[in-house]
Parts: C-alpha cells; structure tokens; sequence
C-alpha cells in the first residue's frame, strides 16, 4: 500500500497543480457560447453601432472590420473592455473616417455581461476568422479587473492612443 501511494501521490499532486492551471488559461473564443452577448448586443448597443457592427457613417464608428485589429494591438484587449465599463470621448479616426461623438459608459451592465457582449462582438460579422490563433474568450474576472480601474472616459481615450494602431 506505501508503494502504492508513493507511486500515485506525484500524479495525483501533479493533477491538483496542473487543473487549475489549464482552467486560468482560459475559454479558447471559438468555444464561447455568444448567444447571451448577443442579446446584450441588440439591446444595448445596436442603436448605435447597428445590426451589422457597421456604425452610423460619421456619428458612430463600425464594430466589424475594425474590433478585431483593436485587440490585435498590446493592450487592446484591456482597451476595448474599458470601452464599455467607462465609455469614450474624443476624436477617433477608425478605416479613414473620423468620429467624435460620445460612447456612453456601460457600467450597469454586469461583469458577465461584459464579457458576454466583448465575446460577441469579436466574433460577429466574420470577426472570429481575423482573430490570432489562441485568442481567449473574455471573461467577467478580466472584466472585474478593469472595473476596479476607474478611469474617465479621456483615459480611455489615452489607452486608444497608447495602442500606436499606426494608420487606421
């Protein structure tokens, strides 16, 4: 029986460490269920930025062709999620078109849903294709994190220009 247990602790230890591991590694996007995003979507955002992530030509920007290549950039991922907590205001220049109207907070929304709506809104209008390889699916821990941020929505804007996008 010793032998036993000298023999299988070390499996056994070695499964304790290594589950919680792969779990904080995260959802792989193509596994997210975007369904509830979705629904958060239609209706909270899709006034604005329309059914088809296409915008409003020069009063609100496009979420599709353009959301994708925000979290390509070292530090979009953060970006984006602070995007929705605090909202932005300022010039933005996104596909040759110049926007500078106000994106409302939507910190009423809850942490899930957060990320819920993110998950969607990467991955609708054939986002998921432009994706890296590896992308992970947002989760409400990540979004909690940004939440304890606080920032105003200048800040954000600042975290837009730190993202060096180079020519959008």
């Amino acid at each position: 029986m010793k032998r036993l247990v000298k023999i299988l602790a070390p499996l056994v230890l070695g499964l304790i460490v290594a589950i919680p591991l792969v779990s904080a590694q995260g959802t792989p996007i193509g596994e997210a269920d975007t369904a509830a995003g979705e629904s958060v979507y239609n209706s909270t955002c899709m006034a604005c930025h329309q059914a088809n992530g296409q915008g409003l030509p020069g009063a609100f920007p496009p979420l599709a062709d353009h959301v994708d290549e925000l979290v390509k950039a070292e530090g979009g991922r953060t970006y984006v999620t602070n995007v929705v907590l605090w909202g932005l205001q300022g010039a933005i220049d996104v596909n040759g078109m110049t926007y500078n109207s106000i994106m409302t907070p939507q910190s009423h929304l809850n942490d899930q849903q957060i990320a819920d709506v993110l998950n969607y809104v990467v991955t609708a209008w054939e986002g998921a294709a432009k994706l890296p390889e590896g992308f992970l699916a947002f989760t409400a821990e990540e979004v909690a994190a940004q939440r304890a941020t606080q920032k105003t929505p200048a800040e954000v804007l600042a975290m837009r220009e730190a993202l060096q996008l180079g020519a959008e």
